[in-house]
């Protein structure tokens, strides 16, 4: 300790970090420690819970938990880490920036370091994918992809009946979405039943006009889920007209259409990416044992040769005490929300 008041440090407050603070609150005396949390957010976002906010099945609001409501021991500091220095326990953070006014940053020593930072919407090197998809990992990405469909809608509607305004109408009409997995097959489900229910606010569009298509280099959809609630899903997706096309991921995407793997031309102004995630960019920077992009931890979540470190969530890689192992070891447990809360 470099003090008799030891400072608890924890990186990200998703639902690891968050619950890992409301346990210390609970647990320890009040002048037992210092906790500290760095978030880019004042919020824990309920993220499961992102695509019916997309759909307006739940307010924004009601997904977004208040930090400083809940962690009311806890100082809160917005911002991210971007380097840690585990021989000094310092930790560099990069503060939020105020009226567009160039990012400041600051230094945090710690005693205890908790490592929760989460995962990023992982990405490939696809010409014109960062420029024209739309990812679902925040408030601020699922509302702007329900005002982009209103708006494709609104203009689809508005077209002449003409040759080059059938075509345009075409394209604003398609959805195309890369990756079965939660993320994807969720939100187009619940776009498309969203869409349809609203209907009839436009005068010239019908649920029918508008194409789904939901990819992935999988052999299923939903993979996580196994073949029998895989084949469940795939027969409910069928039932409600969306097309669904495995083996395949997208080559290039442009304003206006996507080049599947297989050489199909599909033209659409919309195009959403849930193809997985990756762990935070801040543990690359770490120079510690990873497997898979993921921090290696020990049952006790500790970073092995680190003391008074942990690590939990979606950026380490936890084993799976309920598994068998496998050549020794125990497969680690998947990146959901489920496992960061009982980390």
């Amino acid at each position: 300790m470099t003090n008799p008041r030891p400072t608890v440090l924890v990186v990200g407050a998703g639902f690891a970090g968050f619950h890992a603070l409301r346990g210390l609150e609970k647990k320890l005396a009040a002048d037992a420690a210092d906790l500290v949390v760095v978030n880019p957010t004042d919020y824990l976002l309920y993220s499961p819970l992102l695509p019916d906010a997309t759909a307006g099945v739940v307010e924004p609001r009601h997904i977004a938990i208040s930090l400083h409501a809940q962690l009311t021991r806890t100082r809160i500091v917005l911002g991210q880490v971007t380097a840690v220095d585990t021989a000094t326990r310092t930790a560099t953070v990069e503060l939020i920036g105020d009226g567009g006014r160039p990012r400041k940053q600051t230094t945090i020593s710690y005693d205890r370091l908790v490592l929760t930072p989460g995962a990023v919407t992982r990405q490939f090197d696809i010409p014109g994918l960062a420029e024209h998809a739309h990812g679902v990992k925040t408030i601020t990405e699922a509302m702007y992809l329900r005002d982009h469909l209103l708006t494709q809608m609104d203009l689809a509607d508005a077209l002449p009946d003409t040759p080059d305004g059938r075509t345009e109408r075409q394209e604003r009409l398609c959805v195309v979405a890369v990756g079965a997995g939660y993320t994807g097959t969720e939100i187009v489900a619940q776009l498309q039943y969203w869409l349809t229910t609203m209907a009839p606010r436009w005068n010239r569009i019908r649920p029918e006009d508008v194409r789904w298509l939901l990819i992935d280099v999988a052999k299923t959809v939903l993979p996580e889920l196994g073949p029998d609630l895989g084949a469940v899903a795939m027969r409910v997706l069928h039932r409600r007209g969306i097309e669904v096309r495995l083996g395949v991921s997208i080559e290039a995407a442009k304003d206006n259409q996507v080049t599947l793997t297989d050489g199909d031309v599909i033209c659409t102004r919309t195009l959403i990416w849930g193809a997985g995630i990756a762990a935070s960019p801040l543990i690359a920077t770490l120079g510690l044992p990873v497997t898979k992009g993921r921090l290696d931890v020990d049952p006790q979540l500790r970073v092995p040769g680190l003391a008074n470190v942990w690590a939990a969530g979606d950026s380490a890689s936890v084993p799976d005490l309920t598994k068998p192992t496998r050549d020794g070891q125990r497969p680690p447990t998947p990146p959901t929300a489920q496992h960061a809360q009982r980390h």
